[in-house]
């Protein structure tokens, strides 16, 4: 239906308060493209490139608690790392293991230790126990085990593994010495290599079947410490310990712990160089400590934010060639994937370590990415099992462009990848077009997520055809379907249909031989709330003043894409939220005589 040009005045109005408001959408709207190539493999994970830490089951009945125990199972960790600061301290008063620590008959208690490790968890983790330091009675005041202790010390570690691994039949199968003593022995590292070949040797006499390492270095990025060690120490290591926290400061930006989490893994390649110029002997590496603060609280290490930083340090350390990283910790008030009291509820990590461990995986495949600062990606693959993890760290919405190569099968627009989405809330199931992923539009991704796609190219699905919302898309009607709002009198037959100069039958046009303003729209109700895309084919001469098409009146931000000059092309409009059951859609054309532009095809469908 026409509507009257005396209109004009009052809607020119709006719409030059529109147009400050309106998001204008570029040619081509991803903000981040980036490839993935299955065909090229970069390393692979490992069982143990997910693990965490085990904290919490040390305080008091946690261990048996069985919302703790599945909740910790849900997170499927294949290593975890039984440590706790407080290990020497007295174990009946408190959390830790040793019966008379300041006393002459200092000894390890067998049952309480039992209790602890006779409560497992359902997915069957590799187990490690950390020996943290020594009882009270060893230490010579500064922190440092005194010197006519280094034998009684030893013993002391090994008959640690005669009572879990001998007598109670646990088969724990890696034993790590000392933890973070790099500090206290700063100025003599070698002593302490010596301390730990001591414990070696002793615990290595209980079995030869078990791997034994440490020492857990506070300040892996001191390469000095850490060279004087594997230097003093190599032969006796099966595996190199290691851990980093990144700020100690609530006033550090976002961006900068998503940064140091980026480069954790820089870490990992020094430590593999030293290694290499010592020894060629496979040395296992373990970045068995991380997260955002070493001076806490730091309320991000419980939300969204920790999440975001697990992920990105995840895929750092991975992609370095880790053998295996665990997470400080699995349950507390300040650290934990999961709550520090009952019910143990998950926070968000919580759930990023069930998918990463769950889908991510095998084979690592080679990526690209133009805006790591923005979006961060890692693909693996397995079989016939291909997965991509995206990580939106910009704190905004983005939209990426993936391009893929390297496929085993032929892959049609229309296949369907799973989505598994991990917000700050909990985790959402999707499908995604294999088209939308790459698309120039762009893939949307929420910010503060974790998005993981999932395609098993021997059991493809397909996505029925989508349901196009536009009346009359091609035109082949007429006018049916369309209003048209004009600038001024007579503009109102600036816009029609024809067929001349069209792809496929009739097309609308926007003509006049004389300056002219007019907007072609329609208003579809009834829509189900969520993102949509628009498209539309046109063809321009140019020379317009205004030439773009719109939506508005959806609820969600207003937006608009230029047509652009020349012939016929494709423009979209991705990602288009509506919450109020409703869209208006439209071109507008203000132009001088004789400008023209063709619109065909115009397609509207949920994504």
């Amino acid at each position: 239906m026409k509507n009257h040009w005396k209109r004009w005045t009052a809607l020119a109005t709006v719409t030059a308060v529109l147009a400050g408001i309106w998001t204008a959408v570029p040619a081509s709207a991803a903000s981040v493209t980036a490839t993935v190539n299955w065909g090229s493999a970069k390393g692979s994970t490992t069982s143990y490139s997910y693990g965490l830490n085990i904290y919490k089951a040390q305080e008091g009945t946690v261990a048996a608690d069985a919302d703790y125990k599945n909740n910790v199972a849900y997170m499927k960790p294949g290593m975890i790392r039984y440590h706790r600061a407080d290990q020497m301290g007295d174990s009946s008063t408190g959390s830790g293991w040793v019966k008379n620590p300041g006393a002459s008959n200092y000894d390890w208690d067998a049952p309480k230790i039992s209790n602890l490790l006779s409560n497992t968890f359902s997915n069957n983790p590799v187990r490690m126990i950390n020996i943290t330091n020594w009882p009270a009675y060893m230490d010579d005041g500064t922190g440092k085990l005194k010197t006519n202790m280094y034998d009684a010390y030893a013993a002391f570690c090994a008959k640690l593994v005669q009572i879990v691994n001998i007598d109670q039949g646990r088969n724990v199968q890696y034993w790590e010495i000392l933890n973070e003593k790099d500090d206290i022995y700063a100025n003599n590292i070698a002593e302490m290599a010596t301390i730990y070949k001591k414990a070696y040797d002793a615990m290595r006499a209980k079995s030869s079947t078990i791997k034994i390492g440490g020492p857990s270095f506070a300040r892996p990025d001191l390469t000095a410490r850490v060279n004087t060690f594997v230097a003093n120490a190599h032969t006796k290591l099966d595996f190199i310990s290691y851990h980093t926290y990144t700020s100690g400061s609530t006033s550090d930006t976002n961006a900068t712990l998503y940064n140091s989490a980026q480069g954790l893994g820089a870490t990992t390649t020094s430590i593999k160089s030293i290694i290499a110029s010592h020894t060629t002997r496979a040395i296992e590496t373990f970045h068995d400590e991380y997260n955002i603060s070493w001076n806490p609280p730091d309320g991000r290490m419980n939300n969204e934010k920790g999440m975001i930083y697990d992920a990105l340090s995840l895929m750092s350390i991975t992609k370095a060639g880790a053998t295996g990283s665990m997470a400080w910790n699995e349950s507390d008030g300040w650290y934990g994937k999961l709550e520090g009291w009952a019910p143990y509820n998950k926070r968000a990590s919580a759930h990023l370590y069930n998918l990463f461990n769950t889908d991510m995986g095998g084979t690592i495949a080679e990526t690209t990415n133009n805006n790591s600062t923005k979006v961060d990606i890692m693909g693996t693959f397995g079989g016939s099992w291909k997965k991509l993890a995206l990580v939106n760290r910009a704190e905004t919405d983005q939209t990426v462009q993936v391009s893929f190569s390297g496929w085993s099968t032929s892959i049609p627009g229309n296949t369907l990848f799973t989505v598994k989405r991990i917000y700050g809330w909990g985790v959402t199931y999707d499908s995604v077009r294999y088209d939308v992923l790459t698309s120039s539009a762009g893939y949307n991704l929420p910010s503060d997520t974790v998005t993981v796609l999932i395609l098993d190219e021997n059991n493809k699905t397909y996505a029925a055809a989508a349901t196009n919302y536009i009346v009359n898309p091609k035109f082949d009607s007429g006018m049916t379907g369309w209003s048209t709002w004009a600038l001024q009198a007579g503009d109102d037959t600036a816009d029609y249909t024809e067929t001349y100069g069209g792809r496929d039958g009739a097309h609308l046009t926007h003509w006049k031989n004389a300056y002219y303003g007019v907007y072609t729209y329609q208003t579809i109700t009834g829509l189900t709330n969520g993102t949509y895309t628009l498209k539309a084919w046109v063809t321009s001469s140019g020379g317009q003043f205004e030439s773009r098409m719109e939506t508005k009146n959806h609820g969600g931000s207003a937006a608009f894409v230029n047509i652009p000059a020349g012939g016929w092309s494709q423009i979209t409009i991705p990602n288009v939220n509506i919450t109020n059951g409703q869209i208006e859609v439209g071109f507008w054309s203000k132009a001088n005589s004789g400008n023209s532009v063709y619109i065909d095809d115009v397609e509207l469908t949920k994504n």
